[in-house]
């Protein structure tokens, strides 16, 4: 058991607004679901609309100045994924690792790799999802609300494939149910930004961010940011040949 223990200064303290940020993508995932029809590379490269799906992902990372530097957390066939963007210099930002000897969750992963950042707000994203989303508005609400996580929400695949969330009249998160459904909920985008201080209490080892970090996390003051754009995910054979489809004639996120 991981035991969470958070400030209670988040309460009252006003955080100096950072004109920079640094981000995390997980891409560390075995992808079992998938392997049916991608195994020869990891998930995040399956080549999706003509390109690895990370290149969509790091292209739209590029578009917003205040990305200083990025963080791939790998583990299955990390090897692959180093060798691809170890020297790359098309984007605006470092591109650092954050390599797992074996897989550690999303939040074990996310724990690891803040430790080669240094801004005091981090971006998360996750590798086999692309999410429209306008990060600069995204900071601003985040920093404007004093958050202490911000989550992004999309009205989009309620299967129960994903966290489902209500928010209050003010975005403020005040129910998450992790793979289950809620009338009137919104599904959770996997794109968070967060107070790189809630993890530094938390010991090293596997953990699941969603279930056992965030609904500690949501009582004590996360918001939520809806958006309209389009949510991919290739996550699995369904949706991984319906973003190949959709991308074949759209240029988001291509770089």
């Amino acid at each position: 058991m991981h035991e969470l223990c958070f400030p209670c200064t988040f309460k009252t303290t006003k955080y100096i607004i950072n004109l920079k940020m640094d981000g995390i993508i997980l891409a560390g995932g075995m992808g079992t679901r998938l392997q049916s029809v991608v195994c020869d590379v990891p998930k995040p490269l399956a080549i999706v609309g003509g390109v690895p799906f990370l290149d969509r992902i790091l292209a739209q990372l590029s578009g917003f100045a205040f990305i200083k530097k990025v963080v791939l957390a790998v583990c299955y066939k990390s090897e692959m994924i180093i060798e691809r963007y170890s020297s790359v210099n098309r984007y605006n930002f470092e591109i650092g690792f954050s390599v797992e000897e074996r897989l550690l969750g999303t939040g074990g992963a996310i724990k690891k790799a803040v430790s080669y950042l240094s801004s005091d707000d981090v971006l998360v994203l996750n590798g086999d999802t692309f999410v429209d989303v306008d990060f600069d508005e995204l900071l601003n609400f985040h920093n404007a609300n004093n958050s202490i996580l911000t989550m992004v929400l999309h009205k989009g695949d309620m299967s129960g494939r994903y966290g489902s969330v209500m928010l209050d009249t003010h975005n403020k998160i005040k129910a998450f149910s992790e793979k289950t459904l809620q009338r009137g909920s919104m599904i959770n985008a996997g794109v968070y930004v967060i107070k790189k201080i809630l993890f530094e209490r938390i010991r090293e080892g596997e953990l699941s961010f969603e279930r056992d970090m965030l609904p500690d996390i949501i009582k004590h003051g996360a918001y939520g940011y809806p958006v309209a754009g389009r949510f991919i995910d290739i996550g699995i054979p369904e949706t991984y040949l319906l973003a190949g489809e959709y991308l074949k004639n759209n240029l988001v996120g291509k770089s």
